[in-house]
């Protein structure tokens, strides 16, 4: 009886623990929670504030921002239950698969927020890690979700770096007034490939530029920042 109970208590951790994965919480918190979307809210209002005080200060200049995509406009929440469901991780095949598909939905906030900045004159660029060989679908999803795209809107996408810093340095002629991101990485290359406590260090010597310069979109699904889970 005892090496039954032995047996079935083993059988029972031992696959539930191959059904659990470290996010299952955060996806969770992701998906369900009012407190994601207010957060997400908050920082698109900040963007509306800084934009505002910036067309006030300079009412005739060309002003430009610069946007991510992936979780900061695209709520990619499907792939990453996938994900996990599957125990499986992210590759160029599964993501394109998904980019392919063009249902990412948007982000709270985002919507409203840039359109309202295009309806001021002001440029959207869009810089992304997704792959160049990603720029039809994923132009067209955002099209169908009804964000700014033009003829001659600019969309930066990755060939072979995930650091956007060239990408960066080739829009420093534009009248940039804020960069909008989930990752840190979005905003500054101090903080490409950096651990987690450099990437505090760094925050904290830039604390001026968030909420200003700087708007970030919370994701508590993937990031840099996952790195600590080999701590």
């Amino acid at each position: 009886m005892r090496l039954v109970i032995i047996y079935c208590l083993i059988f029972t951790f031992g696959c539930s623990s191959n059904k659990t994965s470290p996010k299952d919480h955060s996806m969770y918190w992701h998906k369900n929670s009012a407190e994601y979307k207010a957060l997400c809210l908050q920082a698109y209002n900040a963007a509306k504030n800084k934009l505002d005080l910036e067309l006030s200060k300079n009412p005739d200049e060309n002003l430009a921002i610069v946007a991510d995509l992936d979780e900061t406009i695209f709520n990619n929440t499907p792939y990453n239950e996938m994900l996990i469901e599957k125990n499986t991780s992210y590759n160029q095949e599964n993501w394109s698969d998904w980019v392919n598909k063009k249902i990412a939905t948007a982000v709270p906030g985002s919507l409203d927020f840039f359109n309202y900045a295009e309806s001021k004159g002001v440029e959207i660029i869009y810089l992304s890690n997704r792959r160049v060989e990603n720029y039809e679908p994923t132009k067209e999803n955002l099209i169908a979700l009804g964000f700014p795209f033009k003829e001659s809107t600019k969309m930066l996408l990755r060939t072979n770096s995930r650091d956007k810093d060239e990408r960066r340095k080739s829009i420093a002629n534009y009248n940039i007034i804020m960069l909008v991101g989930d990752n840190l990485a979005d905003f500054d290359s101090a903080f490409f490939d950096k651990n987690n406590k450099e990437r505090w260090d760094i925050s904290k010597s830039q604390k001026e530029n968030f909420g200003d310069s700087f708007i970030l979109i919370p994701n508590l699904i993937y990031g840099d920042w996952e790195a600590g889970f080999n701590n």
